[in-house]
C-alpha cells in the first residue's frame, strides 16, 4: 500500500515538475522575444546624435530651383522635404510667382576620392510642378514628373563605383513640441552647394503674424526655434531629436520693425544701376551708398507638420 502511494506521489510530482519546466521554458522564450520588441520600440523613439540627424536629413531633403528663361541656368529658390514618393513639401512663398519650370535636386553630399582627385558629388535633378497649395498656411506640395524612388539616378560613376543619392521619406510628428526640445534645421541656404544642418531648440510658439505674413486662425500657429536661418532655408525640414519632422522652415524673425525710424544699423555698399552694374563717377571711381542693415534675431519661424499632411492627401488625389 505504501509503495502504491509512493509511486502515485512520485508520478504527481513528476507531472508538476514537467509542467513547471514547460512553463519556465515558455517564459524564457517570451523573455527572449521581449527585448527585440522593446528594442524595436526604442529604435523608433531613440534620441539621435546630431550626426545621425544630419544623415536623416540628407535622405529626405531636396533643393528647389527655377529654370531661368532669359539665360541658361537655374535660380535657387529654397529647400524642401520628401513626404511621399514623388511628393515634396515646401513653402508657398518659395514657388509663388515662378515663371520657369521647377527643379527638385537630390544630393548625396560630400566628396568622393578617385585616385589623387577629390570629386564633388553634385546633384541629380527632377522636374516638378505644384500639385497642391495653401497660401494661407504658406505651404505647397510639389510633384515630380518621375519617381526617383523607383529608379534612383547616378550622381557620379567611376570605374570602381556608382554613387547614388540615398532617398527616404520624412517621419512626421504632428505634435507641437515643448519648449527646450532639441531641433535640427536642414536645407540648402544661400548658393545651396551642399546640405547644411544647424542645431537649436524650440523656443516656444507664436501667432502666424510673427512670420511677417499676416494670417488668422489657430491652425496657422507657428513654432519658434532658436536657430539662425538664411535665404534658401525656406521650405527645409526641421527635426526633433528623434529624427521626426516637426515642420518646415518659413523664415527668420527679424529684430525690430523694418522702417526708417527703427533701423538698428547701416552699412556702405557699392551703388548699382538698373542694369545691376556698379556705378562710377566721372573720374571712374566707384560710387557707394548707405543701406539699412537688419539684425537677425536668431529666432526662426517653423510651419507645423500637421499643416502638411492634409495638403499631401489633396495632392495625391489630384490626377
Amino acid at each position: 500500500m505504501n509503495m502504491f502511494w509512493r509511486s502515485l506521489a512520485l508520478a504527481i510530482l513528476g507531472a508538476v515538475l514537467a509542467s513547471s519546466l514547460e512553463a519556465v521554458a515558455q517564459a524564457g522564450k517570451t523573455l527572449a522575444q521581449s527585448p527585440s520588441a522593446t528594442a524595436k520600440k526604442r529604435q523608433r523613439t531613440q534620441i539621435l546624435s546630431v550626426a545621425q540627424l544630419h544623415e536623416v536629413a540628407r535622405t529626405v531633403s531636396v533643393e528647389v530651383s527655377e529654370r531661368i528663361q532669359e539665360a541658361p541656368g537655374y535660380r535657387h529658390l529654397g529647400s524642401g522635404v520628401w513626404l511621399a514618393e514623388g511628393f515634396v513639401a515646401t513653402c508657398w512663398h518659395v514657388v509663388n510667382g515662378v515663371h520657369g519650370p521647377i527643379k527638385v535636386s537630390l544630393g548625396a553630399g560630400g566628396v568622393v576620392t578617385y585616385g589623387d582627385t577629390l570629386l564633388s558629388l553634385g546633384f541629380a535633378d527632377e522636374a516638378a510642378t505644384v500639385a497642391a497649395s495653401d497660401p494661407a498656411s504658406d505651404v505647397a506640395i510639389l510633384k515630380t514628373e518621375e519617381n526617383p524612388f523607383k529608379s534612383t539616378p547616378v550622381l557620379l560613376q567611376t570605374p570602381t563605383q556608382k554613387v547614388r543619392p540615398k532617398l527616404g521619406l520624412a517621419r512626421v510628428s504632428e505634435d507641437i513640441p515643448v519648449a527646450g526640445t532639441l531641433t535640427v534645421l536642414s536645407g540648402y541656404p544661400l548658393r545651396g552647394d551642399d546640405l547644411v544642418s544647424q542645431t537649436g531648440n524650440v523656443a516656444g510658439t507664436a501667432a502666424p503674424e510673427m512670420s511677417g505674413i499676416p494670417r488668422g486662425g489657430t491652425r496657422s500657429l507657428r513654432i519658434l526655434v532658436s536657430v539662425v536661418s538664411n535665404p534658401g532655408n525656406s521650405g527645409g525640414p526641421v527635426f526633433n531629436d528623434h529624427g521626426e519632422l516637426i515642420g518646415i522652415l518659413e523664415g527668420n524673425l527679424p529684430s525690430g520693425v523694418k522702417d526708417e525710424t527703427s533701423t538698428q544699423a547701416v552699412y556702405v555698399r557699392p551703388k548699382k544701376g538698373a542694369d545691376g552694374k556698379i556705378m562710377t563717377d566721372a573720374d571712374g571711381k566707384m560710387q557707394f551708398e548707405v543701406a539699412n542693415m537688419w539684425q537677425n534675431s536668431g529666432i526662426s519661424v517653423v510651419i507645423p507638420a500637421h499643416l502638411l499632411t492634409p495638403l499631401l492627401k489633396q495632392a495625391q488625389q489630384t490626377k
